[in-house]
């Protein structure tokens, strides 16, 4: 919480919901920002444990101000995080108007629980890939390009986005597919945050690289095809959720995509592998994408 005192730009005000803490965390953060003065809502909802993307979502619903950024606790925010992002959205914001949904996301540096460097770009470790300038949704549906918390997002964006619908993967997740459909993901070439990997987090930063993916199948290969089995029906749902969603809005090729993937299972086997290969549903490397038809 003291990366966000440490903000260059310091126009904020943050709203917390407490996802059914037992430690006393609550009480930390009023007691933190009535001794720095912070502008501080405590989100009440009454309904208890939600996960992160279930109680992000509420906290998105909350908020009526012109931008948002998510702050995940177990990382801290370099000085000029807001700064960066907000520069960046509001420049290409000048292209739009204010009604076009807008997400700025960028990189981060990798650091263990002690804050020591393990790798300068988190990108580059988990082999994140860049999102086609065409109908970026094909890969989107099968491979999430944004970090939560090396994010920041418009007003017109989380109106439409919200409320995240049940099925959802992660909040980051629907709100990049919501941004690259209907406005825009903007990458901004900087890292702004350091994302703490500890053993304790809710996804992590796990290498997807052929050497990782080969080593870990080597040592576990029936729970890599079991955690691989239960990814892809997460996918699935999402993308179902999506289109459900945005059925009326959806532009022809997105429609056709999104209701695919997420209705595979209403395919044959041949169909369905035919379907990804015809639409280029593409993870970020050869092995993943050889292990992802292999699932379907």
């Amino acid at each position: 919480m003291q990366s966000l005192l440490g903000q260059t730009h310091r126009d904020w005000r943050l709203i917390v919901r407490d996802d059914g803490s037992s430690d006393g965390s609550l009480r930390l953060v009023k007691d933190w920002a009535a001794r720095h003065a912070v502008k501080l809502e405590i989100l009440d909802d009454g309904l208890g444990n939600l996960g992160a993307c279930g109680s992000f979502g509420k906290l998105l619903e909350a908020t009526d101000a012109p931008y948002f950024a998510f702050c995940d606790q177990d990382d801290i925010w370099l000085p000029e995080k807001l700064e960066v992002m907000l520069d960046a959205i509001r420049t290409s914001g000048s292209a739009h108007n204010s009604q076009t949904p807008l997400l700025a996301y960028s990189d981060l540096v990798l650091v263990d629980e002690e804050l020591n460097r393990i790798a300068g770009s988190f990108r580059q470790h988990c082999s994140i890939a860049s999102l086609p300038s065409r109908l970026p949704l094909r890969r989107l549906l099968v491979h999430n390009v944004v970090t939560g918390c090396a994010t920041l997002g418009n007003n017109a964006l989380a109106r439409l986005a919200a409320p995240i619908p049940e099925g959802t993967r992660m909040h980051d997740w629907w709100l990049a597919l919501v941004a690259a459909e209907f406005g825009r993901l903007i990458d901004v070439p900087a890292q702004t945050a350091l994302y703490r990997q500890h053993g304790r987090n809710t996804l992590g930063a796990a290498r997807l690289g052929t050497a990782g993916a080969l080593s870990r199948f080597a040592a576990e290969p029936l729970a890599v095809l079991k955690t691989r089995a239960a990814i892809i029906e997460g996918e699935k749902r999402q993308a179902r959720a999506f289109h459900d969603r945005f059925l009326t809005r959806l532009s022809d090729n997105s429609r056709e995509i999104a209701h695919g993937y997420g209705y595979l299972d209403e395919r044959g086997l041949l169909a369905r592998k035919a379907f990804v290969i015809r639409n280029r549903l593409k993870r970020p490397n050869f092995l993943s994408n050889l292990a992802f038809l292999a699932t379907i």
